[in-house]
């Protein structure tokens, strides 16, 4: 039993590498690797010796280097649009690839509002810059947020959708290796097949998508937990009548437990995956008319500035 349970998560694993071109999907999918760190820290050190110094008036709005920050950080909040576009304008999609352009959409997003703030010096200044200001602190924030949703229904930061149908198929082949196991513990066949069935019911709402999501959340360490003790009291039980060795025991509950902790993220990944889709879809509506009055307020900023 134990090289077929195995052999049958190793074929789950292939499968999704074939289908995606890629490895195993990784648990976050947050800035990538050091370069997103390093970025991190870079930001931070610079608004924080901006922050530290605004009184000291190194960097004014209207003249020099502050300036010129300005037009840059504007300059660079233009070119997000470019994500955008590449994506609809027909001859833009031979250029690059999607992985560079949300890398590109990412870093244009982190140092252009980076760039505004030093040009601020941390002061509010005018009305319409104060409203210039603050529309894009709410569109940078509103960023983060669409990131951290878009990473959770894809692999990495760039595309490579996590399809529902693959997870479904992965959860199914699964639940039929266990079949296996059931022989040795039927009363946990039905808890798991009431479990399943919440994890793909789909609310149309995402207030009862939240719920659902958030009580099989709580629900789930607890019904694998129990799962996995009632499998191993039922190896313990054949251990001792087939007088198996204690290595052979050991191997049985090792891949029984490799073979629940796999079908407890595919169950879960499902759960998110309807979860996240409907929050992406309610920011993707609302971030782009953020972005808009973004681009109005800014435009209004520069025309007083320079007219008056």
């Amino acid at each position: 039993m134990s090289g077929i349970v195995l052999n049958s998560v190793k074929q789950i694993e292939k499968k999704r590498a074939a289908a995606d071109g890629s490895d195993v999907l990784p648990e976050n999918g947050q800035f990538s690797g050091f370069g997103g760190w390093l970025l991190t820290l870079f930001v931070t050190l610079v608004l924080y010796s901006g922050w530290i110094n605004r009184d000291e008036l190194i960097l004014t709005p209207e003249e020099g280097l502050g300036y010129a920050l300005g037009i840059v950080g504007g300059s660079m909040m233009l070119l997000l649009l470019l994500y955008s576009l590449r994506k609809r304008v027909g001859w833009m999609k031979q250029m690059l690839t999607v992985k560079f352009w949300f890398r590109f959409h990412m870093l244009m997003g982190v140092l252009g509002p980076t760039l505004v703030m030093l040009h601020s010096n941390f002061h509010l200044g005018s009305l319409n810059g104060r409203v210039a200001l603050f529309s894009m602190i709410t569109v940078a924030i509103s960023g983060l947020a669409g990131r951290f949703v878009y990473s959770r229904i894809h692999y990495g930061l760039h595309g490579g959708k996590i399809k529902f149908n693959r997870l479904k198929s992965d959860s199914a082949l699964l639940t039929r290796k266990l079949g296996r196991l059931f022989e040795l513990a039927p009363g946990t066949k039905e808890r798991l097949a009431r479990f399943e069935g919440r994890v793909v019911n789909v609310h149309e709402s995402l207030f009862k998508s939240f719920v659902n999501w958030l009580r099989i959340r709580i629900e789930a360490p607890v019904l694998y937990r129990h799962i996995q003790r009632e499998f191993n009291r039922q190896l313990k039980q054949s251990a001792k009548e087939l007088g198996w060795k204690p290595e052979r025991t050991r191997s049985y509950r090792k891949t029984v437990r490799l073979l629940i902790g796999t079908h407890k993220r595919a169950s879960v990944r499902i759960l998110e995956l309807h979860f996240y889709e409907r929050l992406f879809s309610l920011w993707h509506v609302l971030h782009l008319p953020l972005f808009f009055m973004m681009l109005v307020t800014g435009f209004i900023h520069i025309y007083a500035v320079h007219i008056y």
